[in-house]
């Protein structure tokens, strides 16, 4: 396998987390202390608490931070900051000479000997924090026979008030350093920011739409760092401090924890210590920032803030520990982004917080959050792409089922209302033939006894018209015959008949040869041949035997049935003299059994004389007279009855 195909099938994963090393060790080598170039850090000071807790200066190493003294600093202090020696050499060649503050304040101003050069958030109303942005200010050129700065600083409760390093130089690489600490601090908040609104706006949409757990998680999480964020580069938020206090450090907590929840369903666990340990944080976090709020004791912040690194570090452990790799792509990936993340957060809170080496005004979280969102942006389109596939498979699947329910009930209704059609024709039927049979039938059944009974002198009157009496009753009991439900059943058909010819075959010396089988249902039309169409056959058969008996000068007529090929074949076969003795190809006969076949959807075929020869697939007997054969269409077709085979 060559090194292009092993790259190809090297895992999203894999790609990534060697991204995110390469990302981490660029930010290690940029954030690194050092000093700016052409510039001085000043760390040796004096200071002075002054107003009501006046005390005397002393010299501190800058950072300096109120609450690390004991007991903490509040009110107004005073700090004296030499200008080096460069610095003032520089401005005499009129090399602009400048100072950088990364972090001072809540409020403060500066003094050049007696004169005030620059002042943030001093005198202004309401809550006012400097110390959440960079600062920067040019040294006046006349102005440097003074050797030292004094910067005034106003503290507020529950911020790291104080003064951090500071940089005296050449004001160009003051401006290049301001420049890169405000992309990372202000601009790379607030786009982080506005990508966590974009992210917990689509995520809470979705959960309002399918209730999934992990979209309420998200979005929850996605919400609350969004609400950090927007609040964390704010000089003068618009609220009280005790406000903008406890929503920024509560947000922290509730994005820690919903975003631990979060994993917690991707990586589905569903119970644990460490899902408990996180419900308990969120739980106890809003009470916990309220009484330190309201008590103004960082430290307790502090301890906080240790609690929910030691929280986040206990909890992505054991998951990783209960994952043990068994994953899928999506779920490794969160794995590789989520140690990366862990990362940047514990590197802030050691360098911020405890005072590790590194630039504290670089922060690596506002990075690391970015990826995070990101890469869970995209487990969360993948997700939602599965649904709506998902759903679109189920919804062609139901919409599949529904079309053949309906046409199953449009078949049922069909067949529904072919059976009521059937039902109200075989009432019907049955009672026109009751009628028939209990009025017609029997008047003239009762007409033919008193015929009999009063014969009159003229016996050859008496006999026609009891032969015309006969005859109608003959006629009467085929109609009857022919009303009684068969289906296309020819033999049937055909056995109902044979009572009605049978006498009269015998008394004319014919010999009845029935050779009758059993076929399939005959059609007509597509369907099993009906009342009417039993009719016409009868009618057919009729005309048939009729010339039998008149013309054929027949002793023996044969009856026979069969199927082949989807067809069903009926032939009526004489030993007479054929056609040509008393019947004509073209008479009014066979022009009536055209009509008939054709009504019935039948082929009608003929042959006089029979050829002397062997039975053929036709059926025709090997004998002399004639035989009419009858084609019809089965109900039952050839592949029909091979699938039943």
């Amino acid at each position: 396998m060559s090194w292009v195909q092993r790259l190809r099938q090297t895992p999203a994963w894999a790609w990534v987390g060697l991204v995110l090393l390469a990302v981490l060790a660029g930010l290690g080598y940029v954030s690194r202390p050092q000093p700016l170039e052409g510039t001085v850090l000043v760390r040796n000071v004096s200071v002075a608490l002054m107003g009501s807790a006046q005390s005397a200066p002393k010299n501190v190493v800058l950072p300096h931070i109120w609450d690390d003294e004991s007991p903490p600093w509040q009110g107004l202090a005073s700090y004296t900051v030499p200008i080096p020696t460069s610095a003032l050499e520089r401005s005499e060649q009129g090399v602009l000479q400048g100072v950088y503050l990364p972090r001072v304040g809540a409020r403060f101003r500066v003094w050049l000997g007696p004169d005030l050069i620059y002042e943030a958030g001093w005198d202004a109303p309401g809550y006012v924090d400097t110390s959440v942005v960079p600062h920067k200010f040019e040294l006046p050129l006349g102005l440097l026979s003074a050797s030292e700065l004094r910067i005034e600083v106003k503290g507020q409760l529950l911020r790291k008030s104080g003064l951090s390093y500071v940089s005296i130089g050449d004001f160009k690489q003051i401006q290049a350093r301001y420049d890169t600490v405000s992309m990372w601090q202000v601009q790379a908040t607030w786009m982080v920011g506005a990508a966590s609104s974009l992210v917990a706006l689509l995520c809470g949409l979705i959960w309002l739409q399918n209730r999934d757990a992990v979209f309420g998680m998200l979005a929850a999480a996605s919400g609350a760092w969004a609400v950090r964020l927007f609040l964390t580069p704010l000089i003068e938020p618009p609220m009280p401090f005790e406000a903008w206090f406890y929503l920024h450090k509560l947000s922290f907590t509730l994005y820690c924890g919903f975003l631990y929840l979060f994993l917690w369903e991707i990586f589905e666990f569903r119970q644990g210590f460490a899902k408990r340990l996180v419900q308990g944080l969120l739980l106890v976090g809003p009470v916990w920032l309220a009484v330190t709020t309201f008590s103004e004791n960082y430290n307790l912040y502090r301890i906080w803030t240790g609690i929910i690194a030691v929280v986040s570090v206990v909890t992505l452990m054991m998951m990783f520990r209960r994952a043990r790799w068994g994953l899928d792509s999506n779920q490794r990936l969160m794995v590789v982004v989520g140690l990366a993340t862990m990362i940047t957060g514990v590197r802030d809170f050691a360098v911020v917080q405890l005072g590790f080496p590194g630039d504290a005004d670089i922060r690596w979280m506002t990075l690391g959050s970015l990826v995070f969102m990101l890469t869970l942006t995209w487990i969360m389109v993948q997700r939602t792409s599965s649904y709506m596939q998902r759903i679109g498979s189920q919804n062609q699947e139901l919409e599949a089922r529904v079309a053949q329910k309906e046409l199953e009930l449009r078949q049922a209704f069909d067949d529904l209302r072919e059976a009521e059609k059937r039902q109200v024709l075989e009432a019907e039927r049955a009672r026109l033939t009751r009628d028939m049979h209990d009025g017609l039938g029997s008047q003239l059944v009762q007409t033919l006894n008193l015929v009999r009974a009063h014969a009159p002198q003229d016996k050859s009157d008496t006999q026609q018209l009891e032969a015309m009496i006969g005859h109608a009753l003959e006629e009467l009991r085929m109609t009857l015959d022919s009303l009684e439900p068969m289906e296309g059943d020819l033999p049937a058909i055909l056995g109902t008949l044979r009572q009605r010819i049978a006498p009269a075959l015998n008394a004319a010396g014919v010999e009845l040869d029935w050779q009758v089988e059993e076929v399939p249902a005959i059609a007509v039309n597509g369907q099993a041949m009906e009342p009417r169409g039993v009719m016409q056959l009868f009618r057919a058969l009729q005309e048939i035997f009729a010339n039998v008996v008149k013309h054929a000068q027949a002793t023996k007529v044969t009856v026979r049935t069969w199927s082949g090929a989807g067809c069903v074949y009926l032939c009526v076969a004489d030993d007479g003299v054929g056609l040509g003795a008393g019947q004509r190809e073209g008479g009014r006969g066979m022009d009536n059994l055209r009509g008939r076949a054709a009504a019935l959807g039948a082929v009608l075929t003929w042959e006089s004389p029979v050829k002397q020869a062997e039975p053929t697939a036709a059926g025709a007997p090997a004998r002399p007279g004639t035989a009419v054969t009858l084609r019809f269409e089965s109900l039952i077709k050839p592949e029909d009855a091979a699938q039943k085979d």
